[in-house]
């Protein structure tokens, strides 16, 4: 109950915040200029599709950098931190709550931009090579890749503030695109950044009927790097904020 009650706070804290807006503006703006792009373009079918999910990924950083920033800089703008470093029998669980509401408008934010791409993309434009259940999965892909960014990121926001948290996310943009290259084919299962384009790229293939038997080794990695990647950051940043004590914010 206690996480429920924490959760609604900082859902009222945030109300009247760009937050919000953020997390509906940006997925709708996003789909719709590539649907109009593809309304004309000539590429084929696999082509939209992979620079679609491709973009989102490396897109992501940015935005994760710019909430966690809202986030954190609300919390210092309410009462230089105290909300959250107050309630001292309940200290971590406000950290948790703040995590939580994150992840919960990014997955409303990932969901709602590929609901309104591949409904555009097969009722108006007739691409119906995919189903509705490859792009569900696919949000679910890119979902999960971020998870560890996300927790990055409320440290980086809440220790050194909204530059640092926006600046990183603009460098985490340039190392996805980076491993997307030949350049991450070896190296993008160890590094949290070649996670989401490597993920969902790897679905994208699977998905068109191409054997993943030379690929599975590096997927599999992948995955077990991921899963532990993001419970090992959540274990230690939950460590970290239980001694946290607030930064200066003048």
């Amino acid at each position: 109950m206690d996480m429920l009650r924490l959760l609604r706070a900082d859902c009222l804290k945030i109300k009247r915040t760009p937050f919000l807006l953020t997390h509906l503006v940006v997925p709708i703006v996003i789909s719709a200029l590539y649907l109009a792009y593809y309304s004309y373009s000539p590429w084929d079918f696999k082509g939209k599709v992979m620079a679609y999910f491709q973009g989102i990924a490396c897109g992501l950083p940015i935005i994760i950098g710019l909430v966690c920033a809202m986030a954190s800089e609300q919390e210092a703008n309410a009462g230089q931190f105290q909300v959250m470093l107050a309630t001292t029998n309940r200290k971590m669980k406000t950290y948790v709550s703040k995590l939580l509401l994150l992840l919960l408008y990014s997955f409303g934010a990932i969901f709602l931009s590929i609901a309104i791409f591949s409904i555009g993309f097969i009722e108006l434009l007739h691409e119906e090579d995919f189903s509705y259940s490859f792009y569900s999965m696919a949000a679910c892909i890119l979902f999960g890749s971020h998870v560890f960014i996300y927790i990055l990121h409320l440290y980086v926001s809440l220790q050194f503030g909204k530059g640092a948290s926006i600046g990183l996310g603009i460098v985490e943009a340039l190392l996805v695109a980076l491993l997307l290259t030949g350049l991450g084919d070896h190296i993008w299962p160890f590094l949290p950044y070649g996670w989401s384009g490597h993920f969902v790229s790897l679905w994208i293939i699977k998905s068109t009927g191409v054997n993943m038997a030379l690929l599975e080794t590096s997927m599999l990695t992948g995955i077990v790097c991921c899963l532990a990647g993001s419970v090992f950051a959540f274990i230690l940043s939950c460590l970290w904020f239980e001694k946290w004590e607030g930064r200066r914010t003048k």
